[in-house]
């Protein structure tokens, strides 16, 4: 199917992604957020992925494009409404030197192959002969990307992986695997292990380098924004106590997000949250009760992604605006959150009689035509005491 074909057919049917089989003209046109190419890179591919393809391996990494995007606009929306709001902030740059990869295995002469490869390519090898020293080389400093010789063992370059899909600081570093056999049979394994990518290392050297190159600068894309989203964290928008965002801000940036979202026909979720406080911690004015309510919201923020907005209401409302989340997957941050407030306890007026917060939930989804101030309120008019996700004790 051409580009102009292809385009056509998604005037009537819109999709989020398209897995290009062949070389699609005109590709940047298209109207999709990301173009997976399984026939080499094109003008317009957002990836390329080696045949013959896994189904785990492109349903992640549409996944990844997909969240990056999101992570990209909210980044910049925030930074905008921010300076809306009279906070102006200089853009962050992107990470300057080389690309940095690390080679963990044996040694190996695919590894002078790449080494020579990436060095040409101004990118900076490091190598760690075992499986100890990466994890030393991965604790000490960020790197781009990592190549895991699967030889001789490939069973510890898959621990590797979901050793470092299981660390919430390693867990976007992408991982390519090294595969000396013409088909890797283990490769089922691997993905669901949460490798990036399978290359042989029988390819050409230069186009190693590439695979593994692309992977690495969508690594840093999402660290630039990651930061710049941090950077936002001004004190003037934030509530002093607890480093949530202050209702005024999280209301122009929820504007913002549901603009973006009926635009650009992505879906926008809200969670609303009310805790309550047991007899136990004594008066619901008191030190003890506004101190779990503190040391709540201040954990709350820790519990969803960058890209999410966490807000302070009033002293025990809060909510969560998830970009380009359905309600089914807000259900589950909800759920979550709910999980982790249950198995916290806080120091009651007794100190023998700890209490847990009583937290409530409900989802709304953003709808045509919505503003922030009904979504929100459609979230708090359904959170009703009988749907009590937390018991206190």
């Amino acid at each position: 199917m051409s580009a102009q074909a292809a385009h056509a057919a998604l005037q009537s049917e819109p999709v989020d992604a398209i897995v290009a089989l062949e070389p699609l003209d005109c590709a940047a046109d298209l109207p999709a957020r990301a173009v997976i190419s399984l026939a080499g890179a094109f003008e317009g591919a957002h990836a390329a992925i080696v045949p013959p393809a896994h189904p785990i391996q492109i349903a992640a990494r549409v996944r990844s494009l997909l969240r990056l995007g999101v992570l990209e606009e909210t980044a910049r929306q925030r930074l905008a409404d921010l300076g809306d709001a009279g906070h102006l902030l200089h853009k962050s740059e992107p990470k300057g030197g080389p690309i940095s990869v690390l080679y963990a295995g044996p040694p190996d002469p695919a590894y002078l192959r790449l080494e020579h490869a990436l060095e040409q390519a101004n990118a900076q090898t490091v190598a760690a002969f075992s499986t100890f020293n990466a994890f030393d080389y991965l604790h000490e400093r960020a790197f781009d990307a990592v190549v895991l010789n699967t030889r001789p063992k490939p069973d510890v370059a898959h621990t590797v992986c979901s050793a470092m899909r299981r660390n919430t600081r390693l867990y976007h570093t992408p991982t390519v695997l090294l595969s000396h056999d013409e088909v890797y049979r283990a490769a089922d394994e691997a993905f669901a292990r949460g490798a990036s990518d399978i290359l042989p290392a029988s390819l050409d050297a230069d186009d190693l380098a590439a695979r593994i190159l692309a992977l690495a600068q969508e690594r840093r894309r999402r660290r630039l924004s990651k930061g710049l989203l941090e950077s936002c964290r001004v004190s003037a928008v934030l509530d002093s106590e607890t480093d949530l965002f202050n209702d005024t801000f999280g209301r122009r940036h929820l504007s913002s997000l549901i603009d973006v979202a009926q635009t650009q026909g992505l879906p926008l979720s809200l969670i609303g949250l009310r805790a309550s406080i047991p007899g136990a911690a004594g008066p619901s004015d008191g030190r003890h009760a506004s101190g779990a309510l503190n040391q709540f919201a201040s954990m709350l923020r820790h519990c969803v992604r960058a890209e999410d907005l966490a807000v302070r209401l009033s002293a025990n409302t809060f909510y969560l605006a998830l970009p380009g989340t359905s309600t089914v997957d807000a259900q589950v941050v909800a759920a979550r959150v709910a999980a982790i407030a249950e198995c916290t306890a806080y120091e009651g007026e007794d100190p023998q009689t700890p209490f847990r917060i009583v937290l409530r939930h409900e989802v709304a989804d953003a709808g045509s035509g919505d503003k922030a101030q009904t979504l929100i309120a459609r979230a708090f008019n359904a959170l009703h005491p009988e749907r009590a996700a937390v018991a206190a004790v």
